[in-house]
């Protein structure tokens, strides 16, 4: 009998001692202390524990400390510190006016990479890539304007610019300004071929032909191979109106058999004045 007894009380402790183990775990388990990842570039420590939690970080010999909001969210201002260092975060509870240790968090400095600042910068496509002139010629039939690429001058930017200073059959596409070179003077227009590439175009006076009527240059057009140039003359051009200027210029540029820039544009010509005679 007594030794029966003597079981149950074992038993009874036992189960009285898993009982307490649980119930320290889940205390532990339910402690709220969350770090955001710290990069070298980071000057404010983020994260959220327990409202009006004291929250501290040290580095090196000194203290860096900030309380919770009433919602538990906490930023701790700091140095700037090197990849690798690590850095503990506690939380402290007030009780009976001491703060005593509610939690902690042990977090690595991360490197900046090229990744993890990515922004939403837009990715173009490469220089020498064809261009899609089924799509282009589509984007062009909506009369609509449309700018999906470079908004700057000169060499190196990609442009994708459909409709634009309302003039329906413009466009600009692929990097323009590295393989077409337009030059005016507004009394002669010069186009000429950069980079190694081949240019086909059409040509026609603003008075004479609307831009979405002037002919798409075909291997059939007007052809200028590197090295050499043409030079259009206003007095060759708007014969219809002589004191209307403009040249609409619509050019393709190929390298190594592919498309790779498109510019249909107005160029500026000089106003002729009235009463001008040939």
């Amino acid at each position: 009998m007594r030794r029966v007894k003597k079981s149950v009380v074992v038993v009874t402790m036992m189960l009285f001692s898993m009982i307490l183990f649980s119930m320290t775990n889940v205390h532990a388990a339910n402690k709220k202390l969350k770090v955001n990842k710290v990069y070298t570039t980071t000057k404010k420590i983020k994260g959220k524990t327990k409202k009006k939690y004291l929250v501290k970080v040290k580095i090196g010999k000194k203290i860096y400390k900030k309380k919770a909001s009433k919602k538990g969210n906490f930023t701790i201002t700091i140095p700037k510190q090197k990849a690798g260092k690590k850095l503990t975060v506690k939380a402290y509870r007030k009780k009976n006016k001491k703060w005593k240790l509610y939690a902690k968090k042990t977090i690595t400095v991360k490197r900046k990479t090229a990744k993890t600042t990515a922004t939403n910068k837009r990715k173009y496509p490469g220089k020498e890539d064809p261009i899609d002139l089924e799509q282009v010629n589509k984007d062009i039939a909506t009369g609509k304007k449309m700018f999906k690429g470079e908004t700057a001058l000169g060499p190196g930017h990609y442009y994708y610019t459909i409709n634009y200073a309302g003039i329906k059959g413009t466009a600009k596409i692929g990097y323009v300004n590295d393989y077409i070179n337009v030059h005016t003077d507004g009394e002669y227009v010069t186009l000429k071929p950069l980079n190694g590439a081949t240019l086909y175009y059409t040509v026609a006076g603003a008075s004479e032909k609307a831009m979405s009527q002037l002919e798409e240059p075909t291997f059939a057009s007007e052809q200028l191979k590197p090295g050499q140039k043409v030079v259009f003359s206003c007095y060759d051009f708007n014969r219809k109106t002589v004191n209307h200027g403009g040249l609409y210029l619509k050019v393709k540029a190929y390298k190594n058999g592919k498309l790779i820039a498109v510019s249909y544009d107005d160029h500026y010509m000089i106003y002729m004045p009235p009463g001008y005679h040939y």
